[in-house]
């Protein structure tokens, strides 16, 4: 086990690429302080990471429990997956989920080592361990009956995953500062390792548009844009501080979730909307839905009006 603390420090610095120029946050962007949030649909002890899948179900990723709980997109509670232990189905310190293909949820098992996959209806599939386990570096997708068996671990530090509409896994590996790629059948291989784009302290990861994927570093100070397979397309140095402690992909948009602030990104028109969240504690994540956005700190869940 692990003394609890949060991965990833904070990011200083911001700023974001867009088609043909260099976009930043102006007078144009709507700044105005969160005032619209609903009263709170869930607590927490240290939460981590916050999903919504095509149906609307909001998943929470609870390293402070060791769990993932489930809800309907009105804070009803569905279930609660995991607990602590290195067993299959059981967690140490879950900080990323992604259910965003609604057929599988994946969740980053960060001390453990490894990415678990379950079905949406929270049953266990399978197992992938990150980095080097037994003496080996080619790490698979490892099938378990959930009642025993080998453990699957490895010793790399996922805090991040996410999955492309074609199938493929990505996972942001805070130990050896890599991101890892499996592909649908179950073959590996190691990305963002090359001079020009190697990480120093990765934060945070989503997928973008046009394949491409985006990669928060907080050594380098700076958004680092690669694409499926791995080529560093540039990097993107700041503006103004950021502290950044997610992103996320919403509607083609790139959302880069700070402490207090949300900034919206849009590929053709850069940086398009400042959002300023006060709720008394620092945002840890933010997910979309229809006309709610839900908002989450390490120990609240609340929904508002979509901005």
């Amino acid at each position: 086990m692990r003394p609890r603390h949060l991965l990833g420090a904070g990011l200083g610095l911001l700023l974001l690429w867009g088609c043909g120029g260099v976009w930043t946050v102006g007078p144009a962007c709507a700044q105005a302080p969160d005032r619209g949030a609903e009263p709170v649909l869930a607590r927490f002890e240290e939460a981590r990471a916050l999903a919504v899948d095509p149906r609307g179900r909001l998943y929470v990723a609870d390293a402070g429990r060791d769990v993932v709980a489930m809800f309907e997109a009105d804070g009803t509670r569905r279930d609660v997956l995991g607990g602590t232990g290195t067993r299959p189905g059981e967690f140490d310190t879950p900080s990323a989920i992604d259910p965003t293909n609604g057929q599988v949820l994946l969740v980053a098992d960060t001390y453990n080592g490894r990415v678990q996959r379950f079905s949406m209806e929270g049953q266990y599939l399978e197992s992938l361990p990150v980095g080097r386990t037994e003496g080996r570096a080619g790490p698979e997708w490892t099938v378990q009956d959930g009642r025993g068996g080998t453990l699957v671990q490895g010793d790399g530090r996922p805090i991040g995953v996410v999955q492309d509409d074609e199938g493929a896994v990505f996972v942001l590996d805070a130990r050896d500062r890599r991101v890892w790629k499996w592909s649908d059948g179950g073959r590996s291989q190691s990305l963002v390792s090359g001079r020009g784009g190697r990480l120093q302290n990765p934060v945070a990861l989503a997928p973008g548009p046009d394949r491409r994927l985006y990669v928060a570093d907080a050594g380098r100070e700076a958004v680092l844009i690669y694409d499926a397979f791995g080529t560093f397309r540039r990097r993107v140095a700041g503006l103004a501080p950021a502290n950044i402690q997610a992103l996320a992909v919403h509607r083609g948009r790139l959302w880069i979730v700070c402490a207090h602030r949300v900034l919206v990104w849009d590929r053709s028109e850069g940086v398009v909307a400042e959002h300023t969240v006060d709720l008394g504690e620092p945002l840890v994540d933010v997910a979309a839905y229809q006309d709610r956005v839900y908002l989450l700190t390490e120990t609240r869940l609340l929904r508002r009006p979509a901005w």
